[in-house]
């Protein structure tokens, strides 16, 4: 069984409050959590929370399994601005070089969140390409796996994904696949207020409704955020209080061949989630969280 890692909004807490959230955790049973985006990014603010995280982890019980790069802005592989990209390829390396550090093999990347204007889709995913041409060998130096996540944005479809998948068949690439943001792009089409309308109508573009995600990404599949959501909002709910078949996804998931671990993405703090029924509901869904 893949081991199960836990993500918390850790942007809250304080030192002393972090580390109560952290034996809250361990005394229900979880044993990993992610080296989340907002952890990484309050590294950059805060260096000396590079040593405190792990001290503190471990302190708990607690390791880490599974990353997520920071996203949106300027982080993202997608940058084509050509003034941009030096910043963009350095702090990407570095938050490689932190997972590495973290003995975490495996992180999560955005594609790229934002359309910058003036640029084509295509010049985009050229963007892409040539970014993984100069960090995908830094990634196969560190054993460190990229995973690129199906979001309900333009540049980040389940084509997208599956495009680089295949153009890049590297050990050290491969696929994040989110169940809420599946849920959305397969069931949201009759929801006028489903945020893929205006995620992809601010760009003048239609959404491509998909279809069979969990099968197409499957093959490809290393790590995943699970949680739970109404198909019309990206929720970040517990399993089940959403509309997402769990009992058809789990067993299917559990047999990507590729799949490294899983990762609740539920958000605790965000919304009003309990640690116990947290630990509870995916220990009722994939076992013992080893």
């Amino acid at each position: 069984m893949a081991p199960v890692t836990f993500l918390y909004d850790w942007e809250y807490p304080n030192d002393h409050d972090r580390q109560t959230v952290m034996y809250e955790l361990a005394a229900n049973g979880a044993k990993h959590i992610i080296l989340s985006d907002t952890m990484l990014k309050m590294i950059g603010r805060a260096p000396k929370l590079y040593r405190e995280f792990r001290q503190e982890a471990e302190r708990a019980g607690l390791d880490f399994v599974d990353a997520h790069a920071p996203f949106r802005g300027d982080c993202d592989p997608n940058v084509p601005d050509p003034a941009v990209r030096p910043f963009m390829l350095a702090h990407l390396k570095l938050m490689l070089q932190i997972v590495h550090d973290f003995g975490v093999k495996c992180c999560c990347v955005h594609i790229g969140n934002i359309v910058y204007p003036g640029y084509t889709l295509e010049q985009h995913r050229e963007a892409v390409c040539r970014t993984l041409d100069e960090v995908l060998p830094l990634a196969e130096d560190l054993k460190v796996t990229i995973c690129f996540e199906n979001i309900f944005r333009p540049l980040n479809t389940v084509d997208d994904v599956l495009f680089y998948m295949k153009k890049y068949p590297s050990p050290q690439l491969g696929a994040c696949f989110d169940s809420g943001h599946a849920n959305i792009m397969e069931n949201g089409m009759d929801i006028p207020e489903c945020v893929a309308h205006k995620a992809f109508g601010d760009y003048g573009l239609p959404v491509p409704w998909e279809k069979n995600v969990l099968d197409r990404m499957l093959p490809y599949i290393v790590n995943c955020h699970l949680h739970d959501n109404n198909a019309a909002a990206d929720q970040h709910l517990l399993p089940g209080k959403g509309t997402i078949d769990w009992g058809k996804l789990v067993p299917k998931l559990l047999s990507a061949p590729r799949l490294m671990c899983v990762q609740s993405e539920v958000i605790p703090l965000r919304v009003q989630q309990p640690i116990r029924p947290l630990c509870e509901k995916f220990e009722q869904l994939f076992g013992t969280l080893n």
